[in-house]
């Protein structure tokens, strides 16, 4: 998934499953990501295990929400505080979210351990095709029961 604005560029890709033969549920459901980040002429890459795939589903029905003017909630969040979204859109196509980075997400050029906000501006289009992305990596790696 990529959403991108003047300043920055967020990108989201699951690379896979943290645990495959744990026989817990929680721990079966683990994703290992990649974030690739830019904020003006700062750029990192992050991979840790910061999202389950519940959340990925989670994340997939809050963005589809937002593409179809229905906003579940402005904010979402989840159990790892690394990755948060807050949409600050206006409406009428100008959608604006600010990505929280922080802990095993945060940038390695961000000074102290508060996170950082990166804004993202997507157009229409962009929104768009970061949903049928997300949409692909959720089918690669559904909830396992």
């Amino acid at each position: 998934m990529r959403l991108t604005g003047p300043d920055g560029i967020f990108e989201l890709n699951i690379l896979d499953y943290e645990c495959s033969d744990s026989p817990s549920f929680m721990d079966r459901n683990w994703l290992i990501v990649s974030l690739r980040t830019r904020y003006r002429d700062h750029q990192c890459v992050r991979t840790a295990p910061i999202l389950s795939t519940w959340e990925l589903e989670l994340l997939l029905k809050w963005m589809r929400a937002i593409a179809d003017e229905h906003e579940l909630s402005p904010k979402l969040s989840f159990v790892e505080p690394a990755l948060g979204f807050n949409n600050i859109s206006m409406g009428n196509g100008d959608y604006r979210f600010r990505i929280k980075l922080g802990s095993d997400a945060l940038p390695n050029w961000q000074r102290g351990t508060a996170p950082f906000y990166l804004p993202v501006t997507p157009d229409k289009r962009e929104l768009q095709g970061a949903i049928q992305d997300l949409e692909r990596q959720l089918h690669r790696f559904p909830v396992r029961e």
